[in-house]
C-alpha cells in the first residue's frame, strides 16, 4: 500500500482550437518584427533565418532583410552583445 496515492498512466487529451472573433487581425508590424529579430538572432539555424528572409520579402519589406557585416561576425564568432548575468 503506497503512502501517497498511486500511479497512474498518462492519458491523452484532445485539446481544441480556440476560435478568433471575425475582428481579429495579426498585426502585420509584429509579425514582421518577429521575421527580422529571428535575422539577428544567434541561435536561430540557417534554414530560419532564409525561411525569414522570404517571408519578410513576401511581405513587402525587402529592404529590412539585411543584416549588419558585425551581426554577421558576431553570430560567426559567438560574441554576445550583453554579457549574461551571473548568478551571486
Amino acid at each position: 500500500m503506497p503512502l501517497f496515492g498511486t500511479r497512474r498512466a498518462h492519458t491523452s487529451t484532445v485539446h481544441t482550437t480556440r476560435r478568433h472573433s471575425p475582428f481579429h487581425r495579426k498585426d502585420r508590424n509584429h509579425v514582421a518584427s518577429g521575421y527580422k529579430s529571428a535575422l539577428s538572432n544567434p541561435h536561430t539555424t540557417r534554414a530560419g533565418r532564409e525561411q525569414a528572409k522570404r517571408e519578410l520579402r513576401a511581405m513587402g519589406r525587402s529592404s529590412e532583410t539585411h543584416v549588419p557585416f558585425m551581426t554577421k561576425v558576431k553570430q560567426a564568432l559567438g560574441i554576445r552583445s550583453t554579457p549574461r548575468r551571473t548568478h551571486y
